[in-house]
């Protein structure tokens, strides 16, 4: 029944969103900025570096996008 509700929904709004992705060539792994925890992140499936990058998805907000500031302040 749940399937019938969807329908009348309206599509969320996509943009331009700064991501990290992997620059290993046999992995698909990326994420987006506001939602890592370091300035140059590693690819969480490899550990392999992240180069920067966009993708045209669906804006989420981070509320929590100022926490890496705070736990790693000295």
């Amino acid at each position: 029944m749940s399937y019938y509700n969807n329908r009348n929904q309206e599509p969320l709004p996509k943009e331009d969103i700064s991501t990290w992705e992997c620059t290993a060539e046999d992995c698909n792994g990326w994420m987006r900025k506001n939602f890592t925890s370091s300035e140059r992140p590693l690819c969480p499936l490899c550990n392999q570096e992240m180069e920067s990058g966009s993708r045209y998805l669906t804006s989420i907000t981070n509320n929590t996008s100022n926490l890496h500031r705070i736990f790693n302040q000295k």
